[in-house]
């Protein structure tokens, strides 16, 4: 009866010697069948400093540039007013570029010297634009004619025929007035450095090799293949059990998934668990 109590005590204890150290045979192997899952924080974000190429930064974001024939006004771009063309004239007013009507002057009003008829107006009015045939008569005045392309409106402003807004590469007409084609700008948060990842709209460090971003926080790769159990991973699903019976072993000198997926790790000799 001793005897066979006996033997229950040493199959007992052997039973006990192999689960405690089932940790120890997975860790020595090379490479090691178990691994503890590790992370750490990336850090404080930056706001991104660059932008991509083919773009300008306007306070905290970045915008396209405004294409040939445009320039910004803020954060859009507004067609450029046409330059003075053919005596052509636009003014920039705003949203609309104008076509500019010319006042012709006082006129050449009778006056004493002067034949009691208007001979002595178109003498001096013609004398000083041109010669004969470039002055008219508007009431008791006489003033220089509108240069081409300008009609008479009133006495003395000479007005543009209304442009042809959409052969110059404008917008709608009203009156004398083409509407300007505006790109609405469209902000971007930019581009982080080549080191960096973008997270939320901040610049963070990329994770080191091993590791994967995982919000503000990088997490170790698991080995190809393996489970991920709670704390760890592990090739087999049984084999979570191990770490999870083992915990106190295991993170002390279990190795890191980081270094297994890396083929950084050094197998740990399985008698270093027992001291």
């Amino acid at each position: 009866m001793k005897f066979i109590f006996a033997l229950t005590v040493v199959a007992g204890a052997a039973s006990a010697t192999l689960n405690d150290t089932s940790v120890s045979r997975q860790l020595q192997e090379a490479p090691p069948s178990i691994c503890l899952l590790t992370s750490y924080l990336r850090g404080v974000g930056t706001v991104p400093k660059s932008c991509a190429r083919g773009q300008e930064r306007i306070g905290a974001f970045c915008y396209e540039y405004c294409p040939s024939g445009m320039s910004r006004k803020a954060f859009d771009c507004h067609s450029n007013c046409p330059k003075a063309n053919k005596g052509y004239v636009f003014e920039d007013i705003g949203v609309f570029c104008r076509l500019k009507e010319y006042d012709r002057g006082a006129g050449y009003p009778w006056k004493f010297g002067d034949a009691f008829d208007d001979s002595g107006m178109f003498k001096r009015c013609e004398a000083a634009n041109g010669g004969s045939d470039k002055c008219e008569k508007n009431g008791l005045v006489v003033y220089p004619k509108c240069k081409e392309g300008y009609t008479a409106f009133g006495c003395c402003i000479c007005r543009p025929n209304p442009p042809d807004c959409e052969k110059l590469g404008l917008g709608g007409n009203v009156d004398l007035s083409c509407a300007k084609k505006v790109i609405i700008g469209k902000p971007d948060l930019g581009t982080c450095e080549p080191d960096e990842d973008l997270y939320l709209g901040l610049c963070y460090k990329k994770c080191k090799a091993g590791f994967s971003a995982q919000g503000l926080a990088c997490e170790a790769n698991i080995p190809s293949g393996w489970v991920k159990c709670d704390k760890g991973a592990a090739k087999t699903s049984a084999m979570c059990a191990d770490i999870e019976d083992n915990l106190i072993d295991f993170t002390a000198k279990g190795p890191t998934c980081d270094r297994v997926v890396t083929d950084e790790v050094v197998p740990v000799d399985p008698r270093s668990l027992d001291t």
